[in-house]
């Protein structure tokens, strides 16, 4: 994805949509990209691509150059119109790629651009919709995948909403966060998803035990169900724990720690600023975490029954 400078238009009329499009044609051509789903907006774009020749970073540029050059004679200006050569992330894992697609979808929607995915004229959704699209369009996995999770013979509208639309405000949070974050390599979301409640726990405590301070790691659940799960238990004013001989902790601001580190993938600082503590005491409880985890009272159950029901709602 890339955006205009300073958040400037980059697309601002139809001749320019259709430019740009036909630069991306031209680079599917030329076996640079593969295009499985795409949204042009005013102000950025986003495409999910791969590169059957690894020639990615070639093709992107070659579309951005052309397009810059072109938007500069036609508006008789000059100099850099993107904010730089553009952001890319690796999508390793089958579920992300299923979230981005409903991601890229809800773009326009989010934008206040269309109604709907399907009303957006420059969004891939469209042509999914309509059963039909550009030649550079690659519909054969997203046909394929979507007919398959709803158990239907063969692609149609209703089973790639079923697919791609389900619980869309969740994953479309989820893949903002996962933009901020730098790549990482391995990506445990498809891993974990299918995985057994005991399964999760095991991957947790392993989790906590490396306790980096410094790469969290790629994102496995959104910051705010966390802590709306966290905050909503109805035993929360009763469930604490003793550290040292007066002082006694609150055990659901453990969990929270515990799960917005590991799971929602924050920095100490993001954790401190969302729950109003210093790094200090984020650091304190999260000590606590890694020790109630590796224990056997009640702590890992409802820690474990949490997490479970976070990662169920990425289906």
């Amino acid at each position: 994805m890339n955006r205009g400078l300073a958040k400037r238009t980059v697309f601002e009329s139809r001749e320019g949509m259709r430019y740009f499009k036909s630069r991306i044609a031209y680079a599917t051509r030329r076996g640079e990209l593969e295009v499985h789903s795409f949204a042009i907006l005013t102000t950025h774009f986003h495409l999910l691509v791969r590169s059957p020749e690894g020639r990615m970073a070639e093709g992107l540029r070659r579309i951005q150059n052309e397009y810059v050059r072109w938007f500069n004679r036609r508006n008789r200006r000059d100099g850099p119109l993107f904010r730089g050569r553009f952001l890319s992330r690796r999508v390793g894992s089958l579920r992300y790629r299923r979230i981005l697609v409903g991601y890229i979808d809800r773009n326009p929607v989010s934008a206040g651009m269309a109604s709907a995915p399907e009303a957006y004229e420059y969004g891939s959704a469209r042509h999914y919709a309509a059963g039909d699209g550009p030649l550079w369009l690659t519909r054969t996995w997203v046909e394929r995948d979507s007919a398959e999770r709803v158990g239907d013979s063969a692609f149609t509208w209703a089973a790639y909403r079923r697919a791609y639309g389900a619980r869309g405000a969740a994953k479309h949070s989820l893949a903002q966060q996962r933009l901020e974050h730098p790549p990482h390599a391995v990506d445990p979301l498809d891993e974990l998803v299918h995985a057994t409640p005991r399964s999760v726990l095991k991957w947790m405590r392993r989790k906590a035990a490396l306790a980096d301070g410094s790469k969290p790691g790629l994102p496995c659940a959104v910051a705010s169900s966390v802590s709306l799960a966290c905050r909503c238990g109805g035993e929360r004013s009763s469930w604490v724990v003793r550290v040292g001989r007066r002082n006694e902790v609150d055990l659901w601001s453990v969990l929270e720690v515990g799960l917005l580190r590991d799971l929602a993938c924050l920095r100490w600082l993001e954790i401190a600023r969302r729950i109003d503590a210093s790094s200090t005491a984020v650091k304190r409880r999260y000590e606590i975490h890694r020790h109630e985890i590796a224990g056997r009272g009640s702590y890992p159950d409802r820690l474990q029954g949490i997490a479970t029901k976070l990662l169920a709602s990425l289906e």
